[in-house]
């Protein structure tokens, strides 16, 4: 598709092995996006992707940020103060270079799994502090869409994922809502960037209203695919939420999510329809379509969308000036001593904690393989 000429930061795109930096350069150079933003997520057999993503950025000082996972371990050590070694972590993320958080413990399987504590609760309490105080921009899934609570309402390809939360074992979507609306309360002062558009695609009016309350509040257009067919029920009110909300929106893709849910690493196809997708949504004016019956997650609906044609003005900021008001004009400089230090403890404690899921081997291999390749950075 053809779109305007613009300079496209991508602040959501997920990497989860050093293997894929060919393929997924490939597909941002040919979608001509910039510079980009690696979130950080748990993982279920190496317990953290930051090596991964600092590697990638090595590689790409000018071009990549990453917003760094929490080390879960501090989960299952002490459960009850996970915010006392959460609040020490941040400093950890901040010397290595990282240039925020993601947090994507507010999914409601992942928290389930993990036992995570209510995120108002006195356990977190020193985290947000913490992150207040740093300035520390942070990307938060909270939530999943309100129709994976429905067993009548939601779709096959979720039930496919294992995303029906409505059996009674999973948190409610209004009770994480509250505790995080309990935390932007008390810490007015945090940067929190929503995933996914909060899931609130479906209720712009709520949404409109904590984004009023919270002026530190900003929200991502990361398809979730539910949030296109919920603007093109009604384009008009869409676009002019978009012109009020101009400084508070990110643009974001996704690319590489595809490979951590379901392997086979970056998908070309899946993360062109992605990008196809939000900057039609974005540029165009009435009716557009994507590639139906195609890409991860994507085939409940191929179309008709609509475009909400947005002014070039505004664009500039969703595209690439709202992040960099929040993360900085530059990615923060790599510290080597740092990564080597915490690519050596992970490496440890991987093998300790094991895995998370049955059937799967503790590896730590690629920790190692990061702290050797700073190590022979630094010898160069």
């Amino acid at each position: 598709m053809n779109f305007q000429t613009h300079s496209v930061l991508d602040a959501h795109i997920h990497y989860d092995n050093p293997a894929l930096m060919p393929d997924l350069i490939e597909i941002l150079d040919h979608s001509q996006i910039g510079k980009f933003n690696i979130v950080c997520t748990p993982h279920t057999n190496r317990l953290s992707l930051v090596p991964d993503a600092l590697h990638l950025k090595a590689h790409y000082p000018e071009r990549v940020y990453v917003f760094g996972g929490l080390d879960i371990s501090g989960l299952f050590t002490a459960p009850a103060a996970c915010g006392v070694y959460f609040a020490g972590y941040l400093d950890k993320l901040v010397q290595m270079g990282c240039d925020g958080v993601k947090m994507i413990e507010g999914k409601p399987d992942m928290r389930r799994m993990l036992s995570i504590p209510a995120f108002d609760s006195p356990a977190y309490a020193p985290y947000w502090a913490k992150m207040e105080e740093m300035s520390l921009p942070l990307i938060f899934h909270v939530n999943d869409p309100e129709e994976f609570w429905d067993p009548v309402l939601i779709p096959d390809w979720a039930k496919r994922q294992g995303w029906f939360y409505g059996d009674g074992s999973y948190v409610s979507n209004e009770v994480q809502y509250s505790e995080v609306l309990n935390l932007l309360h008390r810490h007015p002062g945090l940067k929190v960037i929503f995933a996914h558009f909060f899931f609130l695609s479906n209720q712009l009016p709520r949404l409109s209203d904590y984004l009023d309350e919270f002026p530190n509040m900003h929200i991502d257009l990361t398809p979730g695919i539910e949030m296109y067919y919920a603007f093109a029920r009604n384009p008009d009110v869409a676009r002019d939420f978009f012109l009020k909300y101009q400084d508070r929106i990110l643009f974001g893709t996704d690319i590489g999510a595809k490979g951590l849910l379901a392997g086979g690493g970056i998908d070309p196809v899946d993360s062109q329809i992605r990008v196809d997708l939000v900057r039609s949504f974005l540029e165009k004016e009435g009716e557009f379509r994507v590639v139906s019956g195609q890409g991860f997650l994507m085939e409940k609906f191929a179309g008709p969308f609509q475009g909400i044609n947005l002014p070039a003005s505004v664009l500039e900021k969703i595209y690439h000036t709202n992040f960099e008001r929040l993360a900085g004009e530059h990615p923060s400089p790599l510290n080597p001593d740092a990564i080597i230090q915490e690519c050596q403890r992970l490496a440890a404690v991987i093998p300790a904690m094991g895995a998370a899921r049955p059937g799967e081997q503790a590896d730590p291999s690629v920790a190692e393989m990061v702290s050797h390749y700073f190590r022979e950075q630094k010898g160069a």
